[in-house]
C-alpha cells in the first residue's frame, strides 16, 4: 500500500471516529424528572352543596396558572373527585398555590384562594365558594398490618363531617359516625372446627343468618371541618373465594354540643335533616355502602342541614 493510500485510509478512519463521537452527543438521553417527595401530589373533592346538573360543573380548572382540566377533557362535577382514577393526582410545586374554578359552557369564574400545599400527597376539600379548601394529608404509615379473619377481613373509613346549618352557618353539632354489618353470612372455618356447620353445608355456604351487629362507633365525635381518622371496619365477605365485598350500614348520630334545638334530633339522638337522596327531611341519618376488602375509603358528610339541596354522604377510594 502507498502512502497516499494509508493517510486516505486513516483520514477516513479519523473522520469516521469522529462522526460516532458527534451522534452520540447529538442523542444523548435525558431524564427531565423530580422526585416525588420535592412536588405536592393533589386531588380535587367537590363537597359544595349545590344542586346536580351540568350548569354546576367545574369545566375547567387552573392550578397554579396551569389548566388540569385541559381544556374541558375533565369535568368536575358536584359531590364527586379528579382526578377519577385510583391513585392518580395531579402534580404542582409546594408552597403557597392559586385554585380557579369556573362554572359552565361560559367558563365563568366562580372561586379563586389560595392554599398552603406541601411535599406529598393530599386532597383539596371545597367546601364553600367563599372559603379556601380543607387540606387532607396522610400521615406515614397510617394503616397498621391488616388481621385476616378466614372468610371476613377487613376495610378502613375516614368520615369526613362538613355538615353546615344553611348556606354560611356552619353546624355546632358534634357528629359520632356509626357502622353495623352482617355477622355471619357464612360458614367458616372456626365454624367447621367447632362442627356448627349442618349437614349438606360445607366452609363458604351461605348460612342465611342475617343478624346483624350492634351499632358501633367509627371513632370519636368530630366537629365542623374535623374527621376520625382512619378506621378499621369488618367485612364479612358474601363470596368464599374472592377477595371479597359486603354491605355495610351507616348512621349520624348527634353529641350535643351547646345548646341543641330538639328539632335537631330523633330517637337514639339521630341527625334529622334533609336528604339530597331521597330529596325530603329524614327522622335520622342512614345509608350503606359496599365495602371491599383491603380498601381504604373516605367518606365526606357535607351540605346543608335544614335547606336544599340538602345533605348527603359520599364515599371515594383512598386506596
Amino acid at each position: 500500500m502507498n502512502n497516499d493510500m494509508k493517510k486516505l485510509k486513516y483520514i477516513s478512519l479519523i473522520l469516521t471516529a469522529t462522526f460516532f463521537m458527534m451522534s452520540c452527543e447529538k442523542h444523548v438521553i435525558e431524564f427531565d424528572s423530580r422526585p416525588a417527595s420535592d412536588v405536592a401530589l393533589v386531588q380535587f373533592h367537590n363537597e359544595i352543596p349545590v344542586p346536580s346538573g351540568a350548569d354546576y360543573n367545574f369545566l375547567k380548572i387552573e392550578l397554579n396558572g396551569v389548566d388540569v382540566t385541559h381544556g374541558n377533557k375533565v369535568t368536575l362535577s358536584s359531590w364527586n373527585t379528579i382526578p377519577t382514577a385510583l391513585g392518580r393526582y395531579y402534580s404542582t410545586n409546594t408552597g403557597s398555590a392559586t385554585i380557579k374554578l369556573y362554572q359552565g359552557t361560559a367558563f365563568n369564574l366562580v372561586y379563586e384562594q389560595t392554599v398552603t400545599l406541601k411535599a406529598g400527597k393530599q386532597g383539596l376539600l371545597l367546601y364553600d365558594y367563599n372559603q379556601p379548601p380543607l387540606v387532607v394529608t396522610e400521615p406515614d404509615n397510617f394503616i397498621p398490618d391488616r388481621p385476616s379473619f378466614d372468610t371476613d377481613t377487613v376495610e378502613y373509613v375516614r368520615f369526613f363531617n362538613l355538615l353546615r346549618e344553611s348556606p354560611g352557618v356552619e353546624s355546632g353539632l358534634l357528629l359520632q359516625y356509626q357502622y353495623q354489618y352482617t355477622l355471619h353470612p357464612l360458614y367458616t372455618l372456626e365454624d367447621e372446627q367447632k362442627k356448627l356447620i349442618p349437614d349438606g353445608y360445607n366452609v363458604g355456604d351461605a348460612t342465611g343468618d342475617a343478624t346483624k351487629s350492634p351499632w358501633l362507633d367509627l371513632g370519636a365525635p368530630v366537629a365542623f371541618g374535623e374527621d376520625t381518622g382512619w378506621q378499621l371496619v369488618p367485612i364479612k365477605k358474601t363470596s368464599y373465594v374472592s377477595q371479597g365485598s359486603a354491605r355495610v350500614d351507616f348512621r349520624v348520630k348527634v353529641t350535643q354540643y351547646g345548646t341543641v334545638g330538639t328539632d335537631m334530633i330523633a330517637e337514639d339522638n339521630l341527625l334529622i335533616c334533609y336528604d339530597r337522596s331521597s330529596n325530603r327531611t329524614v327522622n335520622g341519618y342512614t345509608d350503606y355502602w359496599t365495602g371491599t376488602v383491603g380498601r381504604r375509603y373516605y367518606h365526606f358528610f357535607s351540605g346543608y342541614r335544614t335547606v336544599t339541596p340538602g345533605v348527603d354522604i359520599v364515599q371515594f377510594i383512598e386506596k
